[in-house]
């Protein structure tokens, strides 16, 4: 086989490996979360910006793709898999019941210019809403560091 032949079809097969190869890692996501739709929804409100109250919707899709909920162009990038990946075994391993049983009992900080933030979580069984001035959020736990880990990038979000 003349090279430049070898090296196109060289070329083509280990193209086609890393897209397999891409596709496998976000695998175990789908089988940890079945459905659709974004993995995780961030959302932060309150505050005060020179146009009136502060806010950002920003989603994490299953396959690492992150946006804001803003009019387009709305691609903010791209988490890597095994960030998602650590999401979706966070939020199969959370006992969303329990992380409820400490509600917040002081002053939404949007009450002097603070901001809340509401977290939804895609699970097997549906939607697991979180918000700051409901619940007291313990950021310290696995599901809030895999979620400030891999959206850290694309929307402030407390660390601990």
């Amino acid at each position: 086989m003349p090279t430049r032949p070898r090296a196109l079809v060289l070329a083509t097969v280990a193209l086609l490996a890393g897209v397999l190869a891409g596709c496998d890692a976000l695998a175990p996501v789908a089988s940890l979360i079945p459905g659709a739709g974004p993995l995780v929804t961030v959302t932060t409100r309150g505050g005060e910006c020179v146009d009136g109250p502060c806010g950002q919707t920003v989603m994490l899709e299953r396959d690492g793709r992150v946006h804001a909920a803003a009019k387009p162009p709305n691609d903010l990038g791209v988490a890597p898999p095994d960030q998602v990946k650590a999401i979706a075994t966070a939020i199969a391993a959370t006992d969303f019941a329990a992380l409820r049983a400490h509600p917040f009992t002081d002053e939404c900080p949007t009450a002097f210019d603070g901001q809340e933030i509401v977290f939804e979580f895609a699970t097997s069984t549906g939607i697991e809403r979180l918000a700051s001035c409901e619940t007291d959020l313990d950021f310290g736990d696995p599901l809030f560091v895999a979620t400030a880990t891999a959206l850290g990038p694309f929307i402030p979000l407390p660390t601990s």
